[in-house]
């Protein structure tokens, strides 16, 4: 077990608390709902919670370099989204509405590239997920496909490794990673987890060890960079879902959970499931990069010119 302190549990009852991340210009923590198409910010340490509606379910985002704008991963494919305005500024829908499937988990590289893949949905037998990477140019090129659940990217310290989990195949993958390119490759089992414990949102420390949330786990475990187990944060929950560090010294440890689908006597049981928990740790994160919106807004006004011309 690490050395970790819980500090704090935020008593939020998300469905599908996810995607938890650290915003250090105004040193906030943000995650999304999905389920309830909501987007949390939390400041911190005051701990002043504020609570955005989403246009449809919001399953991955990360900062921008333009004010009160996110790039996300809706349902459906990606957008920028000025979330206090509630306007979508870019667009790019991906997915049917009987496609079978939606987007989930997603990161931001340290390049400025946003990765998001898709997931199957319950009941779409024949559907296949992918994972999808959006330049700041607005391309988006298909990385990786025969999915099922898309979970858990990040990168290593050194950027030269790609992390990614399958979660129903209780998998996390490592790729060799160009990181001027963006190009991932050499796909290797990196771990595997036991039966019934399923690899969820994942982040890296500045050590190199990954860390994964784990759906029915109750647990996030941190890995070497050889994949070998170096310790695990028990959690009063069991449905652990997105791990990240944060606070003025990037020590603190986040980490997203939820509800959806636990019986109701397990519910009362784990009093605590769909709360944002905070930890104390030794360890420390890397900061996240910014998706460069400005640079896509001129390139969508440019198009509309040409279009109009």
């Amino acid at each position: 077990m690490l050395d970790v302190q819980r500090l704090d549990v935020i008593e939020v009852k998300n469905t599908l608390g996810e995607g938890v991340q650290w915003n250090a210009q105004d040193q906030s923590v943000w995650w999304t709902d999905i389920q309830e198409s909501r987007l949390y910010r939390l400041q911190w340490p005051s701990r002043e919670l504020e609570v955005f509606d989403m246009p449809e379910r919001l399953c991955a985002f990360a900062f921008t370099d333009q004010a009160d704008c996110i790039i996300a991963a809706f349902a459906s494919g990606f957008a920028l989204y000025d979330y206090r305005a509630g306007q979508i500024l870019w667009q790019k829908v991906l997915l049917s509405a009987d496609s079978g499937m939606r987007f989930n988990d997603g990161r931001i590289d340290r390049h400025g590239r946003f990765w998001a893949g898709t997931m199957v949905e319950v009941g779409s037998e024949d559907a296949r997920a992918a994972l999808y990477r959006l330049d700041p140019d607005g391309e988006v090129h298909c990385m990786a496909d025969g999915i099922q659940i898309s979970n858990g990217c990040s990168w290593s310290a050194d950027d030269t490794r790609f992390y990614f989990a399958d979660s129903p195949r209780r998998t996390i993958y490592s790729y060799d990673y160009d990181a001027d390119s963006g190009a991932i490759g050499n796909r290797q089992v990196f771990a595997r987890t036991l039966m019934n414990r399923y690899p969820d949102g994942a982040t890296v420390d500045a050590e190199g060890y990954l860390w994964s949330a784990q759906w029915r786990g109750a647990r996030v475990e941190r890995y070497a960079p050889n994949g070998r187990s170096a310790g695990v944060v028990p959690l009063p929950v069991s449905q652990a879902t997105c791990v990240a560090f944060g606070g003025k010294d990037m020590d603190l440890l986040f980490v997203t959970s939820a509800r959806d689908s636990l019986p109701e006597w397990t519910l009362g049981r784990e009093r605590f499931a769909g709360g944002l928990f905070v930890f104390k740790t030794p360890f420390r994160g890397l900061a996240d990069s910014r998706f460069a919106a400005g640079a896509l807004l001129e390139v969508q006004l440019h198009e509309a010119k040409l279009h109009s011309a």
